[in-house]
């Protein structure tokens, strides 16, 4: 031991702060991913005259800031679904596990516990809608 060192490297609270670190910097890549897609998709024409969107992006960010417009059926659901399944089957089973653990609420038994896609597919979203609320549209206003 050495002299004058009183604190204890905490390994388990090191390796949680670690897991969430990288699990914040993998749901950013995966949401780069997802607007990459979206932004390669023309925009549906939704919001009809009032605003220039050239993309889905553009349109899920306009939903984003200023909606949600859609109430029974929501079309960003059907959307986003393929895109959020699509990065969940890229990840290995260590990545997996890594993001389910770093989104899952508490749970009794971590070795018996459902590793539910869903969870991960929803901090996704999460980072995605994150990014659409902060995105600049003014450009998009017609007046």
């Amino acid at each position: 031991m050495m002299a004058g060192s009183s604190a204890r490297y905490d390994l388990e609270s090191a390796a949680q702060s670690a897991l969430f670190r990288l699990a914040a910097e993998y749901n950013q890549r995966a949401a780069g991913r997802l607007i990459h897609a979206l932004q390669r998709r023309h925009a549906s024409g939704v919001y009809g005259g009032d605003y220039e969107h050239k993309s889905i992006w553009d349109e899920l960010c306009h939903d984003a800031q200023s909606g949600p417009h859609f109430h029974d059926h929501d079309p960003w659901d059907s959307i986003l679904e393929a895109l959020l399944q699509k990065e969940v089957e890229r990840l290995t089973a260590a990545e997996f596990e890594a993001l389910w653990l770093a989104a899952i609420p508490d749970v009794d038994d971590l070795t018996t516990a459902l590793r539910d896609a869903g969870v991960i597919k929803e901090e996704f979203r999460s980072a995605l809608l994150q990014r659409a609320g902060e995105r600049n549209l003014e450009r998009f206003e017609v007046w």
